[in-house]
């Protein structure tokens, strides 16, 4: 007879699925994914190259969440490193490219990674059931899940929710528990978009000649933050790593009600006196500041959008302009085009080891807490901090080993 304690773990991403191969040798572990097979977001994440982690580490790592402190601990336990030795330890080796990302070798596609990921969990004994939607939960540890087959009642002892956020919902993740979630007292916060683009009114010459292509090496400000890096120009405004780490201070900005104004600096590594050199006495214009300042087409083209006839032609204000050209944004592009989300469960609603308080017997982790963080291999590797600290977490509670070893 079976006497293991049951572990319901809703969700099949990085998070939940972390948690199960923690839990998986003490307890009996059950994974129920809503969607016809896990992963998915994880999926469409790792088509462009899978950015796992990064290996940043310490205060440095740290600093890249918010709100600062929320994830240091499980961090900690386990962090950038861990989640390398551990995936080594699974055949999937790492290497790490530029800016500290970290990546499984290229031979191995995401949908490999994810399916060693999942054959490991499976193999420490836990149970997958898709298509299985959690609907419902109570103080009595009852689960009711939407299936193919009608509902199905599931009495466990503990639970893991690792829903995931609203961001890509053709993936799935669409936020609905929220409501799930309110009906039991526990308060949520509307998703938001975060490391998505932004809306820009680009004057048509903008768009005619230069959508689609990108913006390099430049460096990026807004409300004092800066962010260096390469940003794309689309239709609908700029989207891009550079970009992204600064979405938290514009959409503040834009809750405010005021309108950020970004500001972009085309040559982040020279001072002006350098670049007025470089012109000497080159008669100012387009064909002087391509070859004077190797700009590309695109980006002389921005500059001169934002400019004025007689600054263009003055050398002085022109260089003054290539170093802080200002560019005002209407509004963030919707969740659906949005990499990650913030908002949903309020962080106030769960314990230092992730468990709900109004529920403490049942864990919430990953994407569907309220945090932010850019791209770059930190969004997965807090997911997967979570998901390996909760179920630490709950094994300390049931007398497996020390607190966190």
């Amino acid at each position: 007879m079976n006497n293991k304690k049951t572990i319901i773990v809703a969700g099949g991403g990085p998070a939940g699925l972390m948690a199960a191969w923690r839990l998986a040798p003490h307890f009996r572990v059950l994974v129920f994914e809503k969607e016809n097979t896990c992963g998915r977001k994880f999926l469409v994440a790792g088509k462009g190259g899978l950015n796992i982690t990064n290996s940043t580490g310490g205060d440095a790592l740290f600093s890249r969440y918010i709100p600062g402190g929320f994830a240091d601990e499980a961090l900690t336990l386990f962090g950038p490193q861990q989640l390398q030795d551990w995936l080594s330890a699974l055949g999937i080796p790492t290497y790490t490219g530029s800016s500290g990302r970290v990546f499984p070798i290229r031979e191995l596609k995401a949908s490999e990674v994810l399916r060693r990921m999942i054959a490991s969990v499976v193999s420490r004994g836990a149970g997958f059931y898709l298509n299985h939607r959690l609907v419902s939960f109570d103080q009595e540890m009852k689960f009711i899940f939407d299936t193919p087959d009608g509902n199905k009642v599931v009495k466990a002892d503990y639970a893991v929710l690792a829903f995931g956020g609203a961001s890509w919902p053709v993936t799935g993740s669409d936020g609905k528990w929220t409501n799930m979630l309110n009906a039991c007292g526990i308060e949520t916060l509307k998703f938001q978009p975060s490391n998505c683009g932004v809306e820009i009114d680009w004057p048509p010459a903008v768009l005619e000649f230069h959508e689609g292509k990108p913006l390099k090496n430049v460096e990026l400000s807004v409300n004092g933050k800066t962010s260096k890096g390469e940003v794309l120009i689309t239709a609908c405004g700029l989207e891009g790593n550079a970009l992204y780490p600064l979405i938290p201070g514009i959409r503040q900005s834009l809750a405010e009600g005021e309108v950020p104004v970004l500001t972009i600096d085309f040559k982040p590594f020279n001072q002006p006196a350098q670049l007025m050199k470089r012109l000497g006495n080159a008669k100012p214009g387009s064909s002087a500041y391509l070859k004077c300042f190797g700009l590309s087409p695109q980006a002389l083209a921005v500059v001169k959008a934002l400019t004025g006839k007689e600054e263009y032609l003055d050398c002085g204000l022109f260089v003054s302009k290539l170093k802080g050209a200002p560019v005002k944004i209407k509004a963030l592009r919707p969740l659906e085009e949005a990499i990650s989300s913030v908002g949903g469960l309020v962080l106030s609603e769960i314990s230092g080891d992730y468990s709900l308080r109004k529920f403490p017997r049942i864990f919430a982790i990953g994407e569907m807490l309220d945090w932010d963080a850019p791209t770059g291999g930190f969004l997965l590797q807090a997911c997967f901090s979570m998901g390996y600290f909760a179920g630490t977490a709950l094994l300390k509670r049931e007398g497996f080993g020390s607190a966190f070893e």
